[in-house]
């Protein structure tokens, strides 16, 4: 997308555009949204500065599907092996989802480039899918976390499901807001003005939750073990959770503020691809920690187990021993009495 500009809704939906839409589940699909990158550049433009123009916003919005299916690809490959070593985790599962609604996003939004590829309204219609559950699998994820450091509090778990459960109107927003193709920014959701400050408000409680919820293991942690606790919370994965919701909450508060006006809808997809790389990063450690826990109690089991073994025959051999000598002091005393 191009970052230059702002872009103001009224300006770019004109008054009437609803006369010339098309209606699919009662909702208008603005004419440009139908468009992929190839029918917009088709077009005949008005001047060559606004062919120019087109061509640069597209040509700007390529490079991002190409970074972002690599990390989504890698995430996806990391999650399946993470699934296949550990199938009864439920994190990796998580990460599985999220990398998976990530591959068919970037995968649509390549296409989108291409003769006879999806539309605008597609992608953005899969974005907000995406969105969606990538929350959803994130806030599980924390959820089961700090469920677990908190010694499976029921309160805790049956808030935190509360607060998650109205992440699919983000979806409702996504779909029912105009799809355009602008020449100064490329494929764009007009969403309402409102839109990103409902979506910070069901943000805002449950990171309110995340936060006073590891902050206060955090401070517990301090507390018992001093200095040396910041080794174990990045050992039991705290310090990722914590990171994951800073992100959420600032890339929340930038879309909020509009810092890019419309294009900061960027931030929420920003949001998806840090906390992706985030739930990996935190998987991939735990599976380390419990593998390295795991060879460890094998050892000691093994030691403990050879221990009794070479115990056991010292006494076979001790036993052994005291019988020979007994049948032996019984020969001799047969041998006397003969």
């Amino acid at each position: 997308m191009s970052f230059f500009g702002t872009f103001d809704r009224d300006e770019l939906l004109k008054d009437g555009w609803e006369k010339d839409a098309t209606f699919q589940w009662g909702i208008p699909l603005h004419p440009q949204g139908e468009l992929n990158a190839i029918d917009y550049l088709a077009q005949t433009p008005a001047s060559p500065d606004e062919i120019r123009t087109r061509a640069f916003s597209i040509f700007m919005q390529l490079p991002f599907p190409i970074i972002i299916n690599y990390i989504f690809m890698r995430n996806l490959a990391v999650s399946i092996r993470m699934v296949y070593q550990r199938p009864e985790a439920f994190a990796p599962w998580c990460c599985l989802l999220q990398a998976s609604v990530g591959v068919i996003y970037t995968v649509n939004a390549l296409l989108y480039a291409f003769p006879g590829g999806p539309s605008c309204r597609h992608a953005v219609w899969i974005v907000g899918v995406g969105i969606t559950i990538s929350q959803l699998c994130v806030g599980a994820t924390l959820l089961q976390k700090a469920y677990i450091v908190h010694h499976r509090n029921k309160r805790l778990l049956v808030l935190g499901i509360t607060l998650l459960l109205p992440q699919p109107l983000i979806i409702y927003f996504v779909w029912i807001s105009p799809v355009i193709m602008a020449p100064p920014a490329g494929c764009l959701a007009c969403y309402p003005h409102y839109f990103p400050w409902v979506k910070f408000a069901m943000d805002m409680p449950i990171n309110i939750l995340f936060s006073v919820a590891f902050i206060s293991v955090v401070y517990r942690q301090y507390r018992q073990f001093g200095t040396a606790a910041w080794a174990r919370l990045v050992r039991n994965g705290i310090r990722t959770m914590c990171l994951i919701v800073i992100s959420n909450f600032v890339c929340m508060i930038c879309a909020a503020f509009e810092v890019l006006s419309l294009l900061s809808q960027m931030f929420m997809l920003i949001d998806w691809i840090i906390t992706s790389l985030l739930m990996i990063h935190h998987c991939e450690n735990m599976r380390v920690s419990s593998a390295a826990t795991k060879d460890s109690h094998k050892a000691d089991g093994r030691g403990i187990f050879s221990h009794i073994e070479t115990e056991t025959s010292v006494f076979e051999r001790h036993s052994s021993d005291e019988n020979l000598r007994a049948r032996r002091a019984g020969r001799k005393f047969f041998q006397m009495i003969r």
